[in-house]
C-alpha cells in the first residue's frame, strides 16, 4: 500500500509542474512575437540545467554523474536531447501561432503515440482496448484540428509532431539499464538538448537582439520553469505507479483554457469540444489498461 502522505505529494508535485509548464508556455507565447522560436528554445534549455544542477549538488549525486559511461546510454540521451529540442521548437510555434489551449490539449495526443510506437519499437502486444483508445484519440484529435475546414492551418500539426518527440523520447527510456539515476539521464539528456538548440541557432537567421534586462528575465524563467517541472514530474513519477498520476497530467487542459483566456482573452470552446472529450478519453482508456494489466491479456 502507498502511504496516503506519498501519495498526495506526488499528485501535488505533477500539478505545480503542470502550471510551471504553462506559465512558460505563456511567456514563450508573449516574447514569441519579438524573438525567433530557435532563439527561446535556446534559452529555455540553457536555463533549465540550473534547477538540476541545483539537484544535483544538494542531493549529493554530481560526481556520480560523470562516472559508469558507454557509448550506448550517451546515444540514448542524444536521441532524447534532440528529441526534446525539437518537441519545445515545434511548442513554441505552436502555441505562438495557434490558441494557447488548442495547442496543449493537442499535445495529450501522446499516450496513444506511445502506444503506438510500443509496437514497432519494442515489440509489445497491443490488445482491443489500446487500439480502441488509438482510434478514438485520433478521432478527437480530427475534431479539434479540422482539416477541412477554414480553422485548419498547418500550425494544427505542430502540437501532433509534440507529441510524437515527447513519445519517442520516454520510449527509448525502455533502452537505459535500471542503474542509471533518473538524475543522470536528465542531466545528459538536457545536455544534448542544448547542444542541438545552439546549432540549430547558428544556422538559422532572424534573430533579433535582446531588447532589455526584463526581456532576458523573461526568457532565463522559461528555462527555469521548465528545469523545475522536470524534477517535479521525476519526483513525482518516482514516488507512485504512474497509473496513479498520469490522469491528474490532464489537469493541464483546463489549466491551458484559464490561462489562454486570462492572458490572451481566447475562448476555442467551438474548436476544443467535442474533441477534447475524445482525447481525454483515449488517455483514460490506456490508463486504466496500464493499472489493470496485470488482470487481462494483453
Amino acid at each position: 500500500m502507498i502511504r496516503l502522505d506519498r501519495l498526495y505529494i506526488a499528485i501535488g508535485s505533477v500539478i505545480l509542474g503542470i502550471l510551471c509548464v504553462d506559465s512558460y508556455g505563456i511567456i514563450i507565447k508573449f516574447l514569441g512575437d519579438y524573438y525567433s522560436t530557435i532563439q527561446l528554445t535556446v534559452f529555455r534549455n540553457s536555463f533549465a540545467v540550473l534547477p538540476l544542477l541545483a539537484l544535483l549538488y544538494f542531493t549529493k549525486s554530481f560526481s556520480s554523474t560523470f562516472s559508469e559511461l558507454n557509448s550506448r546510454f550517451l546515444l540514448i540521451c542524444f536521441i532524447r536531447g534532440i528529441c526534446f529540442t525539437l518537441m519545445h521548437v515545434c511548442y513554441f510555434l505552436a502555441i505562438t501561432n495557434m490558441n494557447f489551449a488548442t495547442a496543449s490539449t493537442l499535445t495529450f495526443s501522446a499516450p496513444f503515440f506511445i502506444a503506438i510506437f510500443s509496437i514497432f519499437l519494442l515489440n509489445e502486444k497491443v490488445g482491443i482496448y489500446r487500439w480502441s483508445a488509438i482510434i478514438i484519440g485520433f478521432i478527437g484529435v480530427v475534431m479539434i484540428t479540422r482539416p477541412a475546414s477554414d480553422l485548419f492551418t498547418y500550425y494544427s500539426l505542430l502540437p501532433l509532431l509534440v507529441a510524437i518527440f515527447w513519445s519517442l523520447a520516454m520510449i527509448v527510456l525502455k533502452f537505459i539499464p535500471d542503474n542509471y539515476s533518473t538524475a543522470k539521464i536528465q542531466f545528459y539528456s538536457l545536455l544534448f538538448s542544448i547542444l542541438g538548440s545552439i546549432v540549430l541557432y547558428i544556422f538559422t537567421s532572424d534573430h533579433q537582439t535582446i531588447a532589455d534586462f526584463k526581456d532576458l528575465t523573461l526568457m532565463a524563467t522559461t528555462g527555469v520553469l521548465g528545469g523545475i517541472a522536470a524534477i517535479l514530474f521525476i519526483y513525482a513519477y518516482r514516488q507512485v505507479e504512474a497509473s496513479k498520476l498520469t490522469s491528474f497530467e490532464y489537469i493541464a487542459i483546463p489549466s491551458s483554457f484559464i490561462m489562454g483566456w486570462f492572458f490572451f482573452k481566447e475562448a476555442p470552446l467551438d474548436q476544443l469540444f467535442p474533441g477534447v472529450i475524445a482525447i481525454v478519453l483515449a488517455g483514460m482508456i490506456i490508463i486504466w489498461r496500464d493499472s489493470n494489466r496485470e488482470d487481462y491479456t494483453k
